[in-house]
């Protein structure tokens, strides 16, 4: 019996699970929550930072390693030398400056206090300016990248965080040696070597197999810190290749075989893709988490506006994968209940022995579509699909002095099912028809009167799989493939076939319901349409003005 071990580096922990390579159960999972969390307020040495900033500590993700598979192995009681393979997915764009031997900058004593030298998390969205500027050269250029990224590329990616850093820190920059994504820096250190994931490059970097990086300003600029520098030429490969073994020191660190392999990284909801068992065109995977992403692949290549990326063998080879999402989901409701939830609901709650969104749900549940008089944008971290307008923010309309908090619960809920409906309409009406949903990640899980909402607002069934750690699960899966002779799987197809999670429940919509809310989305448009496009200048007014 072989396994596989996949780390899923999520926004605020790792987690990590060890599976069999026959059928894909998880024989042990673990978590590390990252220490420091989100820093977005302040360095730990008090040194504040402006407002949409959003670094991490590079040390937690190190940290993840050496906690998390040292206890898978005990918790399994499986033997080292039956783990043939490792493969990591990570957020994206989270984007590390390294110095020599890989170390992060800001480890450096000099750079503890120097903001540009710490990760900047997928979510910073301070470089919005950064990537306008780059939207507007590779419009020029007319750059391919251009229309697989929807017409713009978003202050997520990762050319947009090191052009800000150029332009702001410019010591910092003439100190980093290179700019890792998060999963490559994670590959690069299990096996000493620095390699880059194809999906990365190609969705987050603008690079191509054909010419490389783009040329001309500001490009010049910033490439020669991405790849190659100082003669390194590093491993570029897809999740699922071969790109070495572990490290003689990192397998004595983690208790594994120094003939384990690793694979490329992938990201986040590209794995979970995998994860969920989909390997075929017409079935739209939400994985729906602090934020949602959603993915679809096609055979033939489709012009689709307002997406996030379409990369041809980004996922799985011969397939495009076409990616859109949502950039606040379960952020926004914690917002909400942090800062906007009475503490008589907090203390109610606790005395019935359940959690505040489970308190809400059940009193929002009594409502039908329509009855809060409630209408919300779910734009409080911007819109990543379909108008790419990181700019943009939250909205909520109809509030009265009748307004309760379940009656805002449910609003911003189904506010975030009608962007979800909204994506959807996009594909159809630009030639990607999707026929089937999986949902997956926390919420689809621990909330079933969302799910149930979605599946109203979307007028779909949606299928959920009891397994919490899919994207964990498509790094294993990845990991596999990547070891054809141990695994017993020759390529990725076989693997997902054989290790692919299951749906185990749905949701199916209630035709009452359904047709509601088709007119209160008409509604949402009409706002959506409003602020995003004809007057977004009102969002942007006030987010400059906000400090």
């Amino acid at each position: 019996m072989t396994y596989t071990i996949g780390l899923d580096y999520g926004s605020l922990s790792c987690r990590g699970i060890l599976v069999s390579t026959t059928h894909g159960m998880i024989l042990a999972e673990d978590e590390f929550v990252y220490p420091h969390a989100v820093i977005d307020h302040e360095l730990p040495d008090d040194t504040p930072l402006p407002p949409q900033w959003a670094l991490q500590d590079p040390d937690d993700f190190r940290q993840a390693l050496y906690h998390i598979i040292p206890n898978l192995l005990r918790i399994s009681q499986v033997q080292p030398s039956q783990v043939i393979a490792i493969g990591i997915d990570s957020t994206a764009s989270t984007v590390i400056p390294v110095t020599e031997g890989l170390v992060p900058l800001c480890e450096q004593p000099s750079f503890r206090n120097r903001p540009h030298a710490w990760p900047k998390m997928w979510k910073h969205h301070a470089a919005a300016t950064e990537a306008a500027e780059i939207t507007a050269v590779a419009i020029a250029q007319k750059l391919p990248v251009v229309r697989k990224s929807g017409g713009a590329i978003g202050c997520e990616s990762l050319m947009p965080k090191v052009l800000q850093i150029f332009h702001e820190d410019s010591e910092v920059f003439a100190n980093t040696v290179s700019f890792f994504e998060l999963c490559d820096w994670i590959v690069s250190l299990l096996t000493k070597h620095e390699v880059r994931s194809t999906p990365l490059l190609t969705c987050k970097s603008l690079w191509t197999p054909q010419d490389g990086y783009p040329k001309g300003q500001p490009f010049d600029a910033i490439t020669s810190k991405l790849a190659f520098h100082d003669g390194v030429h590093p491993i570029i490969a897809a999740p699922g290749a071969f790109v070495g073994t572990l490290h003689p020191s990192m397998a004595q660190s983690l208790g594994l075989s120094e003939k384990t392999i690793v694979t490329a990284g992938q990201m986040d909801g590209y794995a979970a893709l995998s994860g969920v068992g989909i390997s075929d065109e017409g079935t739209l995977m939400m994985m729906i988490g602090t934020s949602t992403a959603d993915m679809v692949l096609g055979r033939e290549w489709k012009d689709i506006p307002g997406i996030c990326a379409a990369m041809e063998d980004a996922n799985l080879p011969n397939f495009t994968n076409y990616a859109a999402g949502q950039a606040c989901v379960g952020d926004m409701f914690k917002w909400f209940i942090d800062n906007c939830v009475p503490e008589n609901y907090a203390q109610e709650a606790r005395r019935r022995g359940i959690s505040i969104h489970a308190y809400l749900s059940e009193l929002a549940a009594v409502y039908s579509p329509g009855d809060t008089g409630l209408i919300a944008l779910d734009w409080w971290n911007g819109n990543k699909s379909c108008i790419n307008d990181m700019r943009l923010s939250g909205l909520i309309v109809g509030m009265t002095l009748a307004t309760r908090p379940e009656h805002i619960y449910r609003a911003l809920i189904e506010a975030t099912a009608f962007g979800a409906r909204k994506i959807i309409d996009n594909f159809n009406q630009h030639g990607l028809p999707v026929h089937d949903i999986v949902a997956c990640g926390g919420i689809s899980l621990k909330n079933p009167f969302l799910m149930q909402i979605y599946a109203d607002v979307l007028g779909m069934e949606i299928k959920t799989t009891a397994c919490t750690q899919t994207a964990a699960l498509g790094a294993a899966i990845f990991a596999a493939a990547a070891d054809s002779r141990r695994s017993g799987h020759h390529d990725v197809f076989s693997a997902i076939r054989a290790m692919g999670a299951k749906a185990t429940v749905s949701y199916k919509p209630v035709i009452e319901n359904t047709r509601k809310y088709h007119d209160i989305y008409r509604q949402f448009m009409t706002l959506h349409d409003f602020f995003g496009i004809t007057c977004n200048n009102t969002m942007h007014f006030l987010g400059d003005c906000h400090k």
